[in-house]
């Protein structure tokens, strides 16, 4: 792996981080009725979940030989819009698991 090669994942993962912060504060992901505990919990799920999908759209984009800059700026939207997507499927299948629990 070249120097260049590091770098861009250094960028890709300073970008994802900076727009996974800025979408979970904007879209006020963070529950008044969870302790600081739980805030915590859901912002390190919020932050990994939203790397992860900056990381999936930016080889994505990457592969598809649309420039690295180009992968780096759809890996951050991806970023941004992944907190919200990836945080209501997890409410979707914890909900689901407690309705089969409560049904035993």
């Amino acid at each position: 792996m070249k120097l260049e090669d590091i770098f861009v994942y250094i960028v890709l993962m300073i970008v994802s981080f900076i727009a996974g912060l800025v979408g979970i504060v904007t879209k006020n992901k963070l529950s008044k009725e969870l302790n600081i505990k739980g805030k915590f919990i859901l912002f390190l799920k919020g932050m990994l979940g939203s790397m992860f999908v900056a990381y999936l759209v930016f080889e994505i984009v990457s592969y598809l030989n649309f420039g690295i800059k180009l992968s780096v700026a759809m890996g951050g939207f991806a970023a941004y819009m992944g907190t919200d997507a990836l945080l209501k499927i997890e409410q979707l299948v914890e909900k689901i698991i407690s309705k089969k629990v409560e049904k035993l």
